[in-house]
């Protein structure tokens, strides 16, 4: 809205006056509604942000309960177990049976391979040094010596694909769940006799028709967990033991 003001009968500037002042108040009822939008809108910004920072706090603490427990003792006086029991293994348990310990040997070792292979070249070397020329003879008949004498890596390569397995101890019974074969339990009371595996390089332990096998690298283990079970204490019968193997037992 404009007004004309006369003075002295000559029109003024004021109706531009006016005229911008309208303009002028205009601006500011614009200027304060996108102020005030403005403010709403980081306010809601605000809030997005610190509904995001709960989340973000949130997650971590779900991380951390969902993260696997680590290596601890599952029972008084048994060895460190590397953790939880599998939900394959478990399945073996049977109703009310109580887990002591378990580990299992996931590959082959490096190290024992690399001695034989080290004293196999020893040999080698000694042979070279007395008989220089047996290096000059043909493939046909150097490759047989050779593979003679390098024949205790492949033994050793062999021993520890098959000592590949699981073992587990519970307050009655040891399972033994091979990489290639059936999983086979034997109660510890039934245990008759001790032997050393030859197929592991472990001990093997016998039962009526029954034989679980534990890897050289888990047998001291194993050992401390049967005793920790105090099952072996009271037996019936002597368990055939040269080894001395089988904690709490007659002989």
């Amino acid at each position: 809205m404009s007004l004309r003001l006369i003075e002295g009968g000559k029109g003024t500037r004021a109706p531009v006056e006016a005229e911008a002042t309208e303009v002028t108040r205009d601006a500011g009822a614009k200027g304060r509604a996108r102020a005030l939008g403005t403010g709403k809108a980081k306010e809601k910004e605000r809030g997005s942000g610190k509904r995001r920072g709960k989340a973000k706090g949130r997650g971590p603490s779900v991380e951390r309960s969902a993260a696997p427990l680590g290596a601890r003792a599952l029972a008084p006086g048994a060895p460190v177990s590397p953790g939880t029991l599998p939900l394959e293994f478990a399945v073996l348990l049977r109703s009310g049976e109580a887990l002591i310990w378990w580990n299992e040997k996931e590959g082959i070792a490096v190290r024992p391979i690399l001695v034989v292979v080290a004293i196999c070249g020893a040999v080698l070397a000694l042979i070279t040094g007395f008989a220089a020329d047996f290096w000059m003879q043909p493939w046909e008949t150097l490759w047989p010596p050779l593979a003679a004498l390098f024949s205790p890596v492949l033994a050793v390569l062999i021993r520890e694909a098959l000592a590949i397995r699981a073992s587990i101890i519970t307050d009655g019974a040891v399972v033994d769940i091979p990489r290639f074969g059936e999983p086979k339990r034997l109660a510890i009371a039934a245990i008759e006799a001790v032997r050393r595996d030859l197929w592991t390089g472990g001990v093997r332990l016998e039962g009526k028709g029954v034989r679980v096998r534990i890897p050289p690298s888990l047998a001291d283990d194993a050992r401390k967990a049967i005793a920790s079970t105090r099952r072996a204490i009271v037996r019936s019968r002597e368990v055939d033991d040269p080894l001395a193997w089988l904690p709490g037992v007659r002989r």
